[in-house]
């Protein structure tokens, strides 16, 4: 079986008349050619080249093997340009809506990069708790954690899991001790969640493993939940993502694997094939599979604890 890549030793070698200056055309050493050729050689039984003191002569079979390999660089030069041009001239706007936690910890981070690709594309970020209804327009994509999503009019793609665990302070744990188990959360003041997040099984789970403690402030924005655990005010619950990055809080206990958060890139049906979204879903979509460990609290902070 010929190796695809080994075509352009041959190509390289029939221009250069030469193992040395094909290598130097290549950005190869010279014993990389000769190998390359050589092992060629081997495979399909017969000589490609005569080795004749004023250089190297293809033989037929080399000759022939050479028109090949030059058609092969053609094309693939071709398909080269041709997506330099695509990528050039993408253009559009796309507008994402996602949750403020998602916008600042996933999406803001990566926006640059993705700018540096596509710069004709401009990129709407809505951060808003607040589900748009893409399928009547409000959005072209929606990044969200929850149940997969139902309805007409959009395309779903599952991204991994949203972890979440225990979180306080490190002043609040030197000063009161952070719970090291479930059984230990009651009496910890509580940080809880209110508005849209209320009623997801994070927050629950915190109340109801700590029935007697109190709670010493409520907030709709993770954001604000966070400057409250960095106060010392008590313990919450957080993605993550949120908690792991930030080096002023503690993360108190394992992942707590049955709290796992759905996530899901969501794309409006009727315009998932213009090529400036789908660019941005597919680079979103790569970008955010890349961070599963993050994404699942298998950072340094969680081998600290």
């Amino acid at each position: 079986m010929i190796d695809w890549s080994d075509l352009r030793f041959v190509l390289a070698v029939a221009r250069a008349g030469s193992a040395l200056r094909a290598a130097q055309a290549l950005g190869v050493n010279q014993t990389t050619v000769m190998r390359r050729i050589t092992q060629l050689e081997a495979v399909i039984g017969e000589t490609l080249f005569e080795r004749r003191q004023s250089g190297y002569h293809p033989t037929p079979l080399g000759a022939r093997m050479t028109v090949v390999a030059g058609r092969i660089e053609d094309e693939v030069t071709a398909l080269e340009i041709a997506i330099g041009a695509e990528q050039r001239q993408l253009s559009g706007r796309v507008r994402l809506t996602t949750s403020e936690a998602l916008a600042s910890q996933l999406v803001a981070p990566l926006l640059a990069d993705f700018r540096k690709q596509h710069s004709g594309i401009v990129v709407e970020l809505f951060a808003d708790d607040r589900r748009f209804d893409l399928a009547r327009g409000d959005a072209d994509i929606a990044l969200r954690t929850g149940s997969r999503p139902d309805g007409a009019g959009v395309v779903a793609r599952r991204l991994p899991n949203v972890t979440w665990s225990v979180y306080c302070s490190a002043s609040y744990a030197e000063e009161h001790g952070a719970p090291a188990s479930v059984d230990t959360l009651d009496g910890h003041p509580i940080l809880d969640i209110d508005g849209a997040l209320a009623g997801r099984p994070a927050p629950l789970f915190l109340i109801r493993a700590a029935p007697n403690s109190r709670v010493s402030a409520r907030s709709n924005s993770l954001g604000n939940l966070v400057s409250a655990l960095k106060a010392g005010l008590g313990i919450a619950m957080l993605p993550c993502l949120i908690g792991d990055a930030d080096p002023e809080l503690v993360r108190c206990l394992p992942p707590v694997e049955e709290l796992d958060s759905e996530m899901w890139l969501i794309v409006r049906e009727d315009v998932r094939s213009a090529p400036h979204v789908r660019a941005f879903a597919d680079f979103l979509a790569a970008r955010i599979q890349a961070m599963r460990a993050q994404l699942a609290g298998e950072s340094d902070k969680a081998r600290a604890s």
